[in-house]
């Protein structure tokens, strides 16, 4: 009996050995389970520093596209040396406006430099300006320039009003005629004032021999051998008429003359006159 309560007390024993055995927790479940831990964390932080790197990165290549592709002043240099110039290549006036009866700015020499700010107007005419004396801007005369530079993209600009014309007049030597076997000179003369003209003077010299002929008369008649064709009187803006000197009386054909012709506004050489001369060999 002993023997029997006995050993039934030491199988009780160890069965609740083995239950205790159970619930308690496993070392090897803890060692397994800490490195899986570790794992993870280690990969969380790769995860932030990778994620980190890639948003500061973007930024900086951004800015530093942006500052390489900012444009550079090169357009504006280029611009600068294509402005159109022109070089005088004779002497002449700069005027207010594109013709002679405008007041004169400056008189330029051969060998001036000028930017050009207009186009040609369709009067022969460029508008310039001095670079060294920017106050000068000016109409200047197309033949008594040159142009370099691309003038397309230049504005035209329109001429203030044009002043009252004072009085002035063109003059070319037409020839020699004949009037009773004695030669004279005939001129073509041209109103391009703005008032008449109501007389003229004229003295034609004969260079070679060193003598002269000249004459008073107020109209502008044209002539033709002996005969009067036509009377004009007076020489009225815009008209064209003629100057002719008295007959020489020596062989003037050939030799080499020069013509002094003033023409006024009022008879008999009153009023105001205009003097031109020029040299002929007919």
């Amino acid at each position: 009996m002993r023997t029997t309560v006995f050993q039934l007390f030491c199988l009780l024993t160890t069965a609740v050995l083995v239950v205790s055995a159970c619930n308690l927790p496993s070392s090897n479940a803890t060692s397994e389970i800490a490195p899986q831990t570790e794992q993870s964390t280690a990969n969380a932080t790769v995860t932030i520093e990778l994620t980190a790197t890639q948003t500061q990165v973007v930024p900086t290549e951004t800015v530093t596209v942006t500052a390489t592709e900012t444009p550079l002043p090169e357009p504006s240099a280029t611009a600068t040396i294509e402005v159109p110039v022109a070089e005088v290549v004779r002497e002449s006036n700069c005027r207010i406006g594109p013709a002679g009866n405008y007041d004169l700015v400056a008189t330029y020499q051969p060998g001036q430099m000028l930017e050009i700010v207009a186009k040609d107007l369709g009067a022969g005419y460029w508008f310039v300006r001095n670079s060294e004396k920017p106050e000068e801007q000016c109409y200047l005369l197309a033949q008594n320039i040159t142009i370099s530079g691309d003038t397309s993209a230049l504005p035209k600009f329109t001429p203030r009003p044009s002043p009252t014309a004072a009085p002035y007049f063109n003059v070319d030597f037409k020839k020699i005629d004949t009037c009773e076997g004695e030669d004279f000179a005939l001129f073509d003369v041209e109103n391009v004032g703005s008032v008449p003209f109501r007389s003229y003077y004229i003295k034609v010299t004969d260079q070679k021999v060193s003598k002269s002929v000249e004459q008073v008369l107020n109209a502008f008649d044209l002539r033709v051998r002996c005969v009067l064709a036509k009377n004009i009187a007076p020489l009225n803006p815009g008209e064209a008429g003629y100057v002719y000197s008295p007959q020489f009386k020596w062989a003037a054909t050939g030799n080499k003359l020069r013509a002094v012709i003033m023409l006024c506004t009022e008879k008999d050489l009153k009023g105001t006159c205009v003097t031109q001369s020029l040299d002929m060999n007919p």
